[in-house]
């Protein structure tokens, strides 16, 4: 793990990069023929350690028509004009910090995840030659806010016939779905909640224990020369002397590394699926498990929590109305802040009005 305002060799601010990313896509419209979709950006303003974006995205090549819900009028679309509508995004990277916040704004099933990742990071981590890793992430009690009162409804399982892929030359898209609802299901309710939301306290702890061994891990190397016996000098990562990255600082970081290694012992998706194959018993030799999911709600199902592995599920956030841009981004500062308070990481208290150059 590395700072993000200070990346690799060249100690690059990855909240720079990102901007200068967004710069170089500038206002113009971009077509992406694979989803025949388009997008361009609207606006990107900055607020300190942050930065806030507007991307308009929508379908392209289909005609169709604008039409005024108020009003009654249409303008007629041919398939050359792309329909887009403005979605919201924001950046949270305080100095010196080895974890940074994107927030996206979900209007239905429409969001940017997808488009950001693609258009922005991707570009930024292949010129870096790093991996930045996106992980979906909620606190436990707003999980458990989230769940209070709800009953488990249904637990699906989506499946792939394990000799599907034996034939490199034959595509099988054949699923298997397996779905269990009902009182015998219901009755597994609180145990499967908390096994459910086991899996969110073990990541926030996992989080907790990788914010404490970051230090250790950034001072573990160095860049410098390295003398090869073939006489040739390399320049490259390399241990870092002891004077830099004691004795004591090793039995931390080994102490640190067993503690996350014990929060990934226990598989939770193997649990819960032993679970499901208790109400729905059926022969899965010849079955690999592609995803599971367990909707919660109260007379029918309404949340969905998607297990995957070790994974945390992504939770959304209802705000009951679209909030206007400014009343937006107190929000996410406020749950940056929040976050970072909960993790134990420290951050300036002035880190939204600092100047990034």
């Amino acid at each position: 793990m590395q700072r993000l305002s200070d990346v690799g060799r060249a100690n690059v601010d990855f909240l720079t990069e990102l901007r200068s990313e967004i710069s170089t896509l500038g206002n113009g419209y971009h077509s992406y023929a694979k989803k025949a979709e388009g997008f361009r950006v609207k606006n990107e303003a900055a607020h300190g350690r942050s930065t806030i974006l507007k991307i308009r995205r929508g379908p392209e090549g289909i005609a169709g028509e604008s039409y005024d819900m108020d009003s009654g009028e249409s303008v007629e679309a041919g398939d050359r004009t792309a329909l887009l509508s403005e979605l919201r995004a924001g950046f949270y990277i305080p100095e010196d910090s080895y974890f940074g916040f994107m927030f996206v704004e979900r209007i239905g099933g429409r969001h940017l995840k997808d488009l950001i990742d693609r258009e922005l990071l991707t570009p930024i981590a292949k010129r870096l030659s790093m991996l930045v890793r996106i992980d979906a992430f909620a606190e436990s009690d707003d999980w458990r806010a989230e769940l209070s009162g709800q009953k488990v409804m249904r637990v699906t399982e989506v499946l792939r016939p394990i000799d599907s892929a034996s034939d490199a030359s034959t595509v099988d898209d054949t699923l298997v779905k397996v779905s269990a609802e009902g009182s015998r299901v219901q009755n597994l309710g609180e145990h499967l909640k908390e096994m459910v939301l086991d899996v969110v306290d073990r990541k926030n702890e996992e989080y907790r224990s990788l914010a404490r061994i970051a230090p250790l891990e950034d001072r573990r190397r160095i860049w410098g020369q390295t003398h090869k016996r073939s006489g040739e000098v390399v320049e490259e990562y390399k241990p870092a002397p002891k004077s830099i990255f004691t004795i004591a600082d090793k039995a931390e970081l080994d102490a640190l590394a067993a503690e996350i290694d014990s929060l990934k012992v226990v598989a939770p998706a193997e649990e819960i699926r032993e679970e499901l194959q208790s109400v729905v018993p059926i022969n899965r030799d010849s079955l690999q498990s592609q995803t599971l999911a367990v909707e919660f709600g109260q007379d029918r199902p309404e949340k969905l929590f998607v297990v995957e592995s070790q994974g945390v599920p992504q939770l959304v956030y209802p705000l009951g109305e679209r909030l206007v841009d400014i009343d937006l981004q107190r929000t996410w500062e406020a749950h940056a802040e929040k976050v970072l308070t909960n993790l134990e990481v420290a951050f300036p208290d002035n880190w939204l009005l600092q100047t990034t150059l």
